[in-house]
């Protein structure tokens, strides 16, 4: 099995957009039901001068490093993009110090993820093409007819990285991307396939613009030294000249605060360690650096903010994910964000721009953004079930609330914070039962289940409706997105292994080899090699008799799906 998700083509992309929605009423999984096309303006913001519709999306991670997680958001209410963060250290370097699985969400959030694993090139022409085809797609879908998102960059961790070419070259091309190659390419991939459009024109090809953010956020490793974190922000204002937001972290609560939280709402089995706290910034310092960087910024007329919260670091007592220490999110870090906020608040009297991030549900959505704290986005939410459709949830919770986002409200802060700290929604629920994998490679249930598909963030796994089953819907998994997270093992009802044991589309003969999953490769126009449920590998020709079960899912894929084979040929 690869743990190694790969890129899709920009033309690739489009032609499956377009075919998923106009045969299959979908798009990547997500069904048009789903998508959020409310256009009113109750929720706008103006973010470092761009036009944002609703100030909700996903945050830095799995749903932000590839251009069809960002399609996926976006379909379904997102419009602010924290993209996954880049740094010197990347590609198959990166790629071997994360250890896999990296995500436990059963209850708590928990990871053991870092920066993107792709290469910070990769990572760059995700991103530009994601813009590109959230721009076409959002006026081909009907959905808007302006561009009405927002995407940051994230970069990490040090000074001397940040200087780099490569991390230097990436900020100066996602400022604007006109003369990159692969910019080019989307404007050209639009003009030799308008004909297959039927609202996108053109002309609408003019209004879409080569500037992918103007806003950078600045990621720093637990235990950055003040100083550092300080000089990062001055290059990145001064020499860059791009909006930034400093990434805080839960730590500036304190180890006893935030032991008092995790206790009183149940969560004494989850384990800190007083050093991480004794390491990392100090409040008093972090307030010290905003104000210098605030005024800084507006000598150079810049946005100079803060995003609340990075990730809690704590022990790997559960043993669920590899490694002595993870990261925590989701639920608990929702009240343990809300007291930095809070701190930030008093120290600024209102007076700073804080975009959130820390257990953001439908339960507190609308409140943290009642105070003037935005935009917030969401990952551990996107990640149970539900997956990308939870953040239509949040979009339909707020599309018609009224807001103000000139000034923080302290008072409401100060209130939402105690809240918070006894709220039942945030107390621990437990994890539940863990089950026996009892999962097949045909037949789960006779229903459409699909919650693994719904939680891929990658969207690796997809429904394939075939009668000729007992259960008429089947799970097909799709190699080369899949980097072995495990979201989709943790929430299967059958306790199994969607991505080890449902059949998959392999692209090439290394991906084929490198698994035991049974599957399907193509080798030429009629021709496949099969690996069956019983691990015979053999080639097989369509012209055949269908008559085992990976015939059937291969004869059903041709007639139903054939245009996601051309990404295989």
């Amino acid at each position: 099995m690869s743990d190694v998700m790969k890129t899709l083509s920009f033309e690739y992309l489009i032609d499956v957009c377009l075919q998923d929605y106009y045969t299959k009423g979908k798009i990547f999984e997500t069904d048009k039901k789903d998508f959020f096309a409310d256009i009113n303006d109750n929720a706008r913001m103006n973010f470092d001068k761009e036009y944002l519709r609703l100030p909700i999306g996903p945050a830095a991670g799995p749903h932000t490093q590839l251009a069809q997680n960002l399609l996926s958001g976006y379909l379904t209410g997102g419009r602010f993009f924290e993209l996954k963060t880049v740094q010197i250290i990347d590609g198959k370097e990166m790629r071997s110090m994360i250890e896999k699985p990296c995500i436990d969400v059963k209850n708590v959030g928990y990871n053991v993820e870092w920066s993107t694993e792709l290469t910070v090139e990769e990572a760059a022409d995700e991103y530009i093409k994601g813009s590109v085809l959230l721009q076409s797609m959002a006026i081909e879908l009907g959905i808007s007819d302006i561009k009405d998102f927002v995407f940051v960059i994230s970069v990490g961790y040090n000074l001397e990285g940040i200087q780099s070419k490569k991390i230097s070259d990436f900020i100066d091309n996602l400022k604007d991307a006109k003369n990159t190659t692969i910019f080019k390419e989307c404007i050209n991939v639009l003009k030799n396939n308008i004909s297959k459009f039927k609202r996108f024109k053109i002309e609408d090809i003019d209004k879409i613009t080569s500037n992918i953010t103007n806003t950078v956020t600045l990621s720093t490793m637990h235990g950055a030294k003040a100083e550092e974190i300080s000089d990062i922000a001055k290059h990145l204002i001064v020499n860059k000249k791009i909006n930034t937001f400093i990434k805080c972290n839960a730590t500036l609560l304190g180890f006893d605060n935030v032991r008092t939280i995790l206790d009183n709402l149940g969560y004494e089995n989850i384990e800190l360690k007083e050093e991480d706290f004794e390491h990392d910034l100090k409040f008093d310092h972090a307030v010290d650096i905003v104000k210098q960087l605030k005024k800084l910024g507006s000598e150079n007329n810049l946005f100079v903010g803060i995003k609340l919260t990075n990730t809690l670091p704590v022990y790997n007592s559960r043993k669920i994910l590899p490694g002595e220490a993870m990261y925590l999110s989701g639920k608990p870090l929702y009240p343990i964000a809300l007291g930095v906020a809070r701190m930030f608040a008093e120290s600024f009297n209102g007076d700073i721009a804080m975009s959130f991030s820390g257990g953001i549900d439908k339960n507190n959505v609308v409140d943290v953004l009642k105070t003037g704290i935005a935009p917030v986005t969401v990952s551990t939410l996107l990640l149970k079930p539900g997956g990308y459709k939870n953040m239509k949830i949040l979009a339909d919770k707020i599309s018609h609330e009224q807001f103000s986002f000139e000034k923080v409200d302290t008072s409401s802060v100060t209130e939402l914070s105690e809240k918070a700290k006894n709220d039942s929604n945030y107390k621990n629920k437990g994890d539940g039962r863990y089950l026996e994998d009892t999962l097949p490679i045909y037949d789960c249930f006779k229903k459409n289940c699909g919650i693994c598909v719904d939680v891929c963030p990658n969207r690796a796994n997809m429904r394939v409706y075939d009668d000729r089953f007992d259960a008429s819907y089947q799970i097909v998994h799709i190699e080369n997105r899949c980097n072995e997270c495990d979201d989709c093992h943790t929430f299967c009802t059958r306790g199994g292994f969607p991505y080890f044991k449902k059949i998959t589309l392999f692209a090439d003969e290394e991906e084929f080899n490198n698994s035991d999953n049974s599957g399907i490769l193509k080798l030429g126009d009629s021709k496949f090699l099969l690996r069956d449920e019983d691990k015979t590998v053999y080639e097989y020709d369509i012209n055949n008799n269908v008559k085992k079960g990976i015939e059937k899912i291969l004869e059903t894929m041709i007639k139903e799906y054939p245009y996601l084979w051309r990404n295989y040929e």
